[in-house]
């Protein structure tokens, strides 16, 4: 005896029996247009539906809509909205403040906050609260110079050249050489430059276009995204705890990207290091504040104030500190010796001091010489 599966019977009578076939109703369109919410205006989402990719069916305004979410959420939850922005296609919102997610009663609203691959990288670099970047090598470890200069600007100019290819000013320099004022060999002279160059792999249209353009078939339907504008106090450790997805930072270079990252920070330079064999220097560079001005505010009329000091340890003079305040082309300087003899002999060339640097072009304001033991 043949037996008959019971789904191929089914068929079998819904083909054959007439009072089994039912006609199909007509499907009811669902309005194209969005809600008429406009940026800053909050409303209410009740989840209907689980859907796929963290996307759900929602009722809004009286209206069966698609909404796609960061994090999960449940059938019959209930969402406070507000909207950041709005697209003929797609509005995007956040949970209203103080607004908790589905069964996270203790968390925090910072905790929903999602960092950027850059965000996440820059967090691991950077060194903890009240520490230090660790030293970069620069000019490779070796002297500016290889013999004492025999001219004031043979010093300066490699001086110059050691803290223009130390890599601190790379992306800089990549701007310049964008617009034709650097040539690309100066580039390849820095430690990002020298580094090798491997193709990354092709970026590909994945399906979040899908999701945020919907065709001419899903017009009626709307995607809604919760935006990642919820902050909080703690957004540094979260970049240390959240693995970076983003590509490494090389072992040769990274101290070099986070002395990067200390120098934007505090707008200061420190450089130790021999300028020729035998003779070690303290440099240090930095941006001054001036009192009552904002330092981004492009209106004011005053120079930027740059202060570099300076510490030599000299055989004959010993050591030497030299302050000096640069304002537009107005510079003060300030000088200590330790040795009285020395402070003399540098009173006495004070002259020459301010002329060279008259033929330069600056305007020396005040030039003080002392003994400091």
């Amino acid at each position: 005896m043949a037996v008959i599966p019971p789904d191929a019977g089914v068929r079998m009578r819904t083909q054959t029996d007439p009072g089994q076939l039912q006609a199909l109703a007509p499907v009811r369109g669902v309005p194209g247009d969005l809600p008429e919410f406009q940026p800053g205006q909050s409303f209410t989402a009740r989840i209907q539906e689980v859907l796929p990719d963290n996307t759900y069916k929602a009722l809004i305004a009286g209206r069966q809509l698609t909404l796609q979410l960061p994090e999960g959420a449940n059938a019959g939850d209930l969402l406070e909205l507000t909207v950041v922005d709005r697209t003929p296609r797609m509005l995007i919102a956040r949970r209203a403040e103080g607004q908790l997610a589905p069964g996270q009663a203790d968390a925090r609203p910072y905790q929903y906050a999602r960092i950027s691959d850059a965000g996440r990288l820059i967090g691991q670099l950077l060194p903890a609260e009240g520490e230090s970047p660790p030293p970069a090598a620069l000019s490779r470890g070796q002297p500016v110079l290889a013999q004492p200069p025999v001219t004031g600007s043979q010093l300066a100019s490699a001086l110059q050249k050691a803290v223009s290819e130390s890599g601190l000013f790379y992306e800089a320099h990549q701007a310049q050489w964008v617009a034709g004022q650097r040539a690309l060999a100066s580039l390849r002279a820095e430690p990002q430059g020298q580094m090798p160059v491997t193709p990354g792999p092709a970026h590909a249209v994945g399906p979040e276009t899908s999701r945020t353009e919907p065709g001419a078939g899903v017009r009626s339907e709307m995607t809604l995204r919760l935006s990642d504008m919820s902050t909080g106090p703690d957004v540094r450790s979260q970049a240390a705890a959240q693995p970076a997805a983003a590509p490494g930072v090389p072992d040769s270079i990274r101290s070099i990207v986070q002395q990067q990252l200390d120098a934007v920070a505090t707008q200061r330079l420190a450089w130790h290091g021999e300028v020729w064999p035998g003779q070690s220097v303290d440099w240090a560079i930095e941006r001054e504040e001036i009192e009552g001005r904002n330092p981004d505010s492009a209106e004011s009329g005053d120079a930027p104030r740059w202060s570099t000091s300076l510490r030599l340890t000299m055989p004959r003079l010993g050591t030497v500190d030299a302050v000096l305040q640069l304002s537009g082309g107005r510079l003060r300087i300030r000088l200590a010796a330790a040795d009285a003899d020395a402070a003399n002999d540098l009173r006495r060339q004070a002259a020459n001091l301010t002329g060279t640097l008259t033929s330069e072009g600056l305007t020396v304001q005040s030039l003080e010489i002392r003994h400091e033991s």
